[in-house]
């Protein structure tokens, strides 16, 4: 029996380490497939992975907005004119935080309006519209990638609102935005207001389905135009 013992014990070390190995590459795979059950939206994020510099100028872009208040976007619609967009950053931080870093991508560069309801509202802010044609039953469904949150806040759908589309679930808002021909006091509560049209809103009356978004920009500064007085 003393002879068998060294011939079993030289027989369970390559045993033991070949089951350590095992156990390790076990351990490397299941960590991979819970790093590929990330959802999308996050995986997608431009602040994933982390990068120290991007956020810290994130969150001091976001800070001077909260400072002001309000932040103005000038939207310019192809042979129609240009819309001036006034954001809530006070009762709506995030969804305006979302548009503005889509204007700042140039993401709404080139969209066209695909969706136009008289005496109700227009809407743009599918990026499929950059290709697809009008009347497209996929047209509506597409956005950014990324998500963000319903954000519940006082403002209502007053006349040259804009609002965040989306689909049935209330966390599904993406890049689609619609704007209100008209007060549209049954939509309060269910979609989330983050801004208004200061000038331009005759252009809104204007736009028609395929109408493109030539271009979209954050405006440092804006000022209302001042009324020409009448001459004598």
């Amino acid at each position: 029996m003393r002879g068998k013992i060294p011939i079993l014990s030289r027989w369970m070390l390559p045993a033991l380490v070949f089951a350590l190995c095992a156990c390790q590459s076990q351990s490397i795979e299941q960590s991979r497939a819970d790093a590929e059950t990330v959802p999308t939206a996050v995986q997608d994020s431009p602040q994933e992975p982390a990068r120290p510099n991007e956020e810290k100028k994130e969150t001091t872009v976001s800070q001077t907005q909260q400072q002001a208040k309000v932040a103005y976007v000038k939207m310019t619609i192809k042979d129609k004119g240009d819309l001036i967009i006034e954001l809530d950053l006070k009762e709506a931080p995030k969804t305006s935080e979302n548009f503005l870093n889509l204007v700042k991508e140039k993401f709404y560069d080139g969209i066209r309006f695909h969706r136009v309801v008289p005496d109700f509202v227009i809407q743009a802010g599918d990026p499929q519209s950059k290709t697809l044609p009008m009347g497209h039953p996929q047209l509506g469904t597409g956005g950014s990638g990324k998500n963000i949150k319903f954000e519940p806040n006082n403002l209502k759908h007053k006349r040259g609102a804009i609002g965040m589309a989306r689909a049935q679930d209330p966390d599904s808002a993406s890049s689609q935005f619609y704007i209100c021909l008209k007060d549209l006091p049954q939509l309060d509560g269910n979609y989330v207001i983050f801004g208004r049209v200061v000038e331009g809103i005759e252009i809104i009356d204007q736009v028609r389905v395929g109408d493109t978004i030539e271009k979209a920009v954050v405006l440092e500064k804006w000022e209302p135009k001042k009324a020409t007085l009448p001459s004598n």
